[in-house]
């Protein structure tokens, strides 16, 4: 099946965007996300990067402001059309949105079948012209959160090791530490961070993406790390708005944003699972992580985000009571990855600050969590990001040094 056309839909009314969602061919078009026309809209919409953006509104709002909130956006140079959809099409409509770039107008009534069509033929027309005037096509970023209602199960171990193999590849990623606290990623990594996520958050010019770099550390891999408060009571200064905001802007500067999730379901970090595009649920071998993890799914499903869960498995040994299977048949869904339990190389590597896959990449962990990265990245990139990954790496050496 040819690839979807991803569409981000900005629009201000409810009843618009669920008209728009109404016409989408499942087969051919998806929604990726929703914004509207606010200040961080265009962060979160180039974050997205989308194919297409669809600016929907009603005719009357339709002014010199909206046209120049599009032009703003500069979507073209990141290789994205623009295209409005409103009530009334008219000709001096279609000319003024043509001046500040945009590709199409469409009706709101317009049917699903026209809708599809139309925007076929505007994402062709698009790579046309950027394949003749050279834009690179920018690749979406995609958020993974780790997750888990018990502690313990090796969630910061997976998701820190995960980071650093991605990030030895070449990829640009990000490792956010949102168990606020008691945190270890840094300790983990063997980083001495002089500054945290709380100094992201209280910075009085905001949160942007020059005071999310100047706080976060990098590892000798090239990762990023933003590091969870020094202090288990500095993380009420961390609240939901401010978790929001951080992703929303690393998402226009990252290929690869990992979040480790502290294990209680807070507002921040509810926030979090909202925002990501994937939920690793990690789970040890043992009833109490299985009644766990059958919670944290009930809840995750009450909240509409049961469809972003995968299932890990980690520290899985042949003499386990519950088995793998007892976790696939109550859970309904089969576990995405397994990592054998290692105790001596993940406790040598922690003792020695460095992540098992470089401390002992022969060990069953690292491979296991080696064909792990390449899954993810396969699934977000194809064949492509492994073959670039693969010619980084040889001429990086291990982890870059």
């Amino acid at each position: 099946m040819a690839d979807l056309i991803n569409i981000v839909v900005c629009a201000e009314q409810t009843e618009i965007k669920v008209n728009i969602k109404n016409k989408i061919d499942p087969e051919k078009l998806e929604i990726i996300g929703y914004t509207e026309f606010s200040d961080e809209a265009k962060t979160r919409i180039l974050g997205y990067s989308p194919d297409v953006v669809i600016f929907a509104a009603e005719s009357a709002d339709i002014d010199e402001k909206f046209f120049q909130f599009i032009e703003d956006m500069e979507l073209a140079s990141n290789g994205c059309s623009p295209v409005i959809m409103t009530d009334d099409v008219t000709v001096s409509l279609v000319n003024s949105a043509a001046r500040y770039g945009v590709r199409q107008v469409m009706d709101l009534e317009i049917s699903g079948r026209e809708l599809t069509e139309n925007l076929e033929g505007v994402l062709s027309s698009e790579r046309k012209l950027s394949k003749k005037i050279n834009v690179e096509r920018k690749t979406r970023s995609h958020v993974y959160s780790f997750f888990s209602g018990k502690g313990g199960v090796g969630k910061t171990t997976v998701s820190t090791n995960l980071a650093v193999n991605l990030a030895s590849r070449g990829k640009k990623t990000l490792l956010i530490d949102l168990d606020l606290q008691f945190g270890d990623a840094d300790m983990a990594l063997d980083l001495n961070p002089s500054e945290t996520i709380v100094d992201v958050v209280r910075d009085s010019l905001g949160i942007s993406i020059d005071n999310l770099t100047n706080c976060a550390v990098t590892h000798a891999s090239g990762l990023s790390v933003l590091s969870s408060p020094s202090s288990p009571e500095l993380a009420e200064y961390v609240q939901s708005n401010h978790v929001k905001q951080i992703i929303d802007t690393a998402r226009n500067y990252y290929e690869y944003i990992i979040l480790d999730c502290g294990c209680n379901l807070t507002d921040p970090v509810i926030t979090a699972l909202e925002s990501s595009d994937t939920i690793f649920m990690v789970n040890d071998v043992n009833i109490l992580s299985l009644k766990r993890a059958k919670l944290c799914q009930n809840v995750l499903l009450q909240i509409n985000q049961g469809d972003k869960i995968k299932l890990i498995i980690n520290k899985n040994t042949k003499k386990n009571n519950v088995k793998i299977a007892d976790y696939e048949s109550i859970l309904n869904m089969d576990a995405y990855a397994i990592f054998s339990s290692d105790l001596k190389t993940i406790n040598d590597s922690l003792n020695s600050g460095q992540p098992a896959i470089s401390y002992k990449p022969r060990a069953a962990f690292s491979k296991e969590l080696n064909a792990f990265a390449e899954k993810i990245i396969m699934e977000r990139e194809g064949k492509e990001g492994l073959a670039k990954l693969g010619a980084k790496g040889k001429k990086k050496g291990k982890f870059g040094k």
